[in-house]
């Protein structure tokens, strides 16, 4: 009997509360967009548009797929194309963050102990670091 967790279950996104509001709620969204959001968050951009359509195509088999199969059992299934947009799609989002971890960890860092640390430069002072950006360079050698 196999174990419940290792059968593949393909995700369908149609299922999730974000995927519904999404599709319900984009072209309205779109059309008020000038009215409402221009002033504050500037003109609307064509690539907005094109994230949003791929984000529902998704994930679905109806708009494209590849057929797996394993040749030693004759096991296959049918995974459908993903959007490949990271920060819009979850899905997308998530497998981006696990391989660029996996990267990280593999190829950048060294197997020795690391730290992280933040430094922040006060409101006032951001100004001038915006408008000479060798200051940046001098900020981090101080640090």
């Amino acid at each position: 009997m196999p174990n419940i967790s290792s059968i593949y279950r393909p995700r369908n996104p149609r299922d999730s509360a974000y995927y519904r509001c999404v599709e319900d709620n984009y072209e309205i969204f779109e059309q008020v967009y000038e009215e409402r959001f221009e002033r504050q968050y500037g003109f609307f951009r064509p690539y907005v548009r094109q994230v949003i359509y791929r984000y529902l195509d998704c994930g679905i088999l109806h708009n494209g797929f590849a057929r797996l199969r394993w040749e030693a059992c004759g096991h296959e299934y049918l995974l459908a194309f993903s959007c490949k947009r990271r920060h819009f799609c979850p899905s997308c989002h998530q497998k981006r963050v696990v391989q660029f971890g996996e990267w990280l960890c593999e190829e950048v860092l060294k197997a020795v102990p690391h730290r992280h640390f933040v430094f922040s430069i006060p409101k006032i002072l951001r100004r001038y670091f915006l408008y000479d950006r060798r200051l940046i360079s001098e900020l981090s050698l101080c640090a």
